[in-house]
């Protein structure tokens, strides 16, 4: 039966209504969704007739309601169907997923789009290999054994659904050392080829970020923990406080100057949310940031080599010196 995005939208508020165990009948429906109960009978007839909804009247409660909770809508009979523009952007969508290589779901996209053209209106196609031609994405090779890390992500995503407490066998790479925490893990984060988990290290009694990669054995525990507030634990707080995911204990002003040529470059982008720009005369760009810690700014401006300096503070221009130095002399 051919039926216009007005009517989707009233059935799915309906299903809604009936899923939340509301009792709804035609006239509450018909005030909420600003229809005539007439109107509304027929969309019944649609939820009952083709779409084979166990409705069903109770009188007592003077309401409809679902015979089977678990009754799902076909997907089908237009409930989830796209638009060409939704379908494009879901495509792409998991295309870039495919890209970061999101280990642990790539059936369920390879799924998703074999299942696609059940989602469509049949006056809209998605041409998949077409599409490949046009557009592609590409970030840095993921990082560990995929079959391990996809293990590993499946546990943490469970147990950050649950609030459970996971114990970690970890290994550092700055100390070159094994060591076991419990952590109530909070937050998954993919960046630069690495997922990371977020969460309460009880052994540092801080918030902690942990490679994925690097976590030898995990063991989700039964023990649960009461989930994060926002005051406890916010990611954009957390992160954005960072250049990009190690912290520091102390909040530094870092001011660099780029020279014209790689000014070019950098000018026009923004490399961290607490960005200031100027411009200078010579068309060099200076550049300030509020970050914790500088360690990883540090890696990032030495990229640009003699095309950035440091301007502040004294301690990462020293530290920079230090490594141009040694850079020097090893290609003496």
């Amino acid at each position: 039966m051919p039926m216009n995005r007005a009517q989707l939208h009233r059935l799915v508020r309906i299903v809604d209504e009936l899923r939340a165990k509301r009792y709804p009948n035609a006239r509450t429906l018909a005030e909420k969704l600003e229809v005539t109960s007439r109107t509304i009978h027929r969309d019944l007839d649609v939820l009952r007739d083709d779409w084979h909804a166990p409705l069903e009247f109770d009188r007592r409660r003077n309401g409809y309601y679902l015979a089977d909770p678990g009754w799902q809508p076909p997907v089908g009979a237009g409930l989830a169907r796209l638009g060409a523009g939704e379908a494009l952007a879901l495509v792409l969508g998991l295309q870039a997923l495919e890209a970061v290589r999101a280990h642990g779901l790539e059936d369920a996209f390879r799924t998703l789009l074999n299942r696609l053209p059940e989602l469509l209106p049949d006056q809209v196609t998605v041409d998949l290999a077409s599409l490949a031609h046009q557009v592609s994405f590409f970030f840095e090779p993921a990082r560990g054994d995929p079959e391990a890390v996809g293990e590993r992500l499946g546990a943490l995503r469970a147990a950050i659904e649950g609030c459970r407490v996971v114990r970690l066998r970890y290994y550092t790479a700055s100390r070159d050392q094994e060591t076991t925490r419990l952590v109530e893990p909070y937050h998954l984060r993919y960046y630069d080829g690495a997922w990371y988990v977020a969460g309460f290290c009880r052994w540092r009694q801080d918030v902690r970020t942990f490679a994925v990669d690097r976590i030898r054995e995990i063991e989700v525990l039964a023990e649960t923990f009461p989930p994060p507030t926002p005051d406890r634990f916010s990611p954009d707080v957390y992160f954005g406080e960072a250049w990009r995911l190690q912290r520091g204990a102390e909040r530094q002003k870092v001011v660099v100057r780029f020279h014209p040529p790689q000014a070019r470059y950098v000018r026009g982008r923004t490399w961290h949310p607490s960005q200031e720009s100027r411009e200078e005369p010579d068309g060099s760009l200076v550049l300030s940031f509020r970050v914790l810690g500088t360690e990883e700014i540090m890696r990032w401006l030495l990229q640009f080599g003699a095309g950035v300096e440091v301007l502040e503070p004294a301690s990462l221009r020293e530290a920079m010196a230090a490594e141009a130095a040694a850079m020097a002399r090893v290609y003496r």
